[in-house]
């Protein structure tokens, strides 16, 4: 397809496109001719204008310029429709995903307390246990010397009944 002829108030995008050719296909890398700057956003309308007047490859260029006006209107309206379908389950699935994290940062909070005070009840278990085992030992220690005092009490009785008779 001839390209037009370069015009006065062409920019330096329109310039690239119309003076790409086939033989340039395969061999030089896409340049986007764009003014953009570093301190520039997409807030304003110039650098939206020119990020997207010139980030297309030049081949799709041509071939959305090689399209009737009905099939551009037909890739316009299948595409749109498409990209606002996936925008709204993205939109969704953020929402979504926003509301599982911060059910999760409250399980995970739960969780966690529910871990310092298991470390605390156990803390406090072994301390009960120790004290449980010190007592049980002092009061078999107990048991047993008092059994061993009365035998003693109970063989010195019997010492001193045979003694008496």
């Amino acid at each position: 397809m001839p390209h037009p002829p370069i015009g006065p108030k062409d920019t330096l995008g329109d310039i690239y496109y119309k003076t790409y050719t086939e033989e340039d296909r395969d061999n030089v890398p896409h340049h986007p001719p764009w003014g953009l700057k570093q301190k520039d956003t997409f807030l304003e309308f110039s650098p939206c204008r020119d990020w997207f007047l010139n980030s297309f490859l030049p081949d799709e260029v041509n071939r959305q310029r090689a399209q009737t006006h009905d099939g551009l209107y037909h890739a316009y309206i299948v595409g749109e429709a498409n990209t606002r379908a996936a925008n709204h389950q993205i939109v969704r699935e953020w929402r979504t995903m926003a509301k599982e994290r911060a059910y999760w940062e409250k399980y995970r909070e739960r969780l966690l307390r529910k871990v310092k005070d298991f470390e605390k009840m156990k803390d406090a278990f072994s301390k009960e246990m120790a004290k449980f085992e010190s007592d049980r030992k002092f009061e078999e220690w107990g048991r047993e010397g008092f059994r061993g005092k009365l035998r003693a009490a109970e063989d010195l009785l019997a010492k001193e009944r045979a003694d008496w008779k």
